[in-house]
């Protein structure tokens, strides 16, 4: 009797519950086991993130270094012009400054440029004008030209980069010759030649700041589409 009253009761309160007790607790009625809630992942692991991450790499990974190596390339062409191979000229013109460098000029000063300078000095300053004078505007164009493709979409945006490295490029040539010719003629043409030196400098502090402007807008995005993709 007290057997069966025991097993009535079941196993409430027993210490300890056997391996097949458990086992039947999690069976169904039909003997399968009982259903269990499904596992819910995240939408996006970290690897799966990281794999985006790396392949978005490999695709910008070509134009980025392109990019890169034009303005490294265009950064030692203004130093090895600006601040080496022009200020170093002035030892042959009695320490007067070169054209180049200047913001104006007139023709009295292009003249008296003219007096201080020999043939010698001459020749130097117009073999600097045909090699590194022109080498130096065409980096310029082809560094914004690649930096406004690779940050900018296709629109205006682009053609408005491309068209005022283009502007400096001619404008900077340009200003070269002028400057030969002007001190050639002894200072006469100084105020043409003093516009596009000045032009030209407008143009270069422009175009500088709005290749720092572009490139910070392409790290920016590139920074909001990673925490995006980590968000997700």
């Amino acid at each position: 009797m007290s057997q069966k009253k025991y097993q009535k009761k079941g196993p409430v309160g027993h210490p300890a519950r056997t391996r097949a007790d458990a086992q039947r607790q999690t069976k169904g009625q039909d003997g399968r086991p009982a259903d269990v809630g499904p596992v819910r992942h995240p939408g996006v692991s970290v690897h799966q993130v990281r794999q985006d991450l790396q392949a978005s790499g490999q695709q910008q990974g070509s134009p980025g270094m392109l990019v890169i190596a034009l303005i490294g390339a265009t950064l030692f062409m203004f130093f090895y012009l600006h601040i080496m191979v022009l200020p170093q000229m002035s030892a042959l013109s009695g320490g007067l400054p070169m054209p180049d460098h200047r913001f104006t000029y007139d023709a009295a000063a292009l003249a008296q440029l003219d007096g201080a300078m020999d043939e010698a000095a001459h020749g130097q300053l117009n073999w600097v004008h045909k090699t590194a004078g022109v080498i130096f505007p065409l980096f310029v164009f082809l560094c914004v030209s690649a930096v406004a493709a690779w940050c900018l979409p296709r629109g205006w945006g682009r053609w408005l980069s491309y068209a005022a490295g283009a502007v400096f490029a001619v404008m900077d040539i340009a200003e070269n010759m002028l400057i030969e010719s002007a001190l050639d003629a002894g200072g006469e043409g100084a105020g043409l030649a003093s516009v596009f030196t000045s032009v030209r400098w407008v143009l270069l502090v422009a175009i500088a700041l709005w290749v720092v402007l572009m490139l910070l807008g392409k790290v920016r995005r590139a920074v909001a589409e990673r925490k995006a993709q980590i968000v997700q």
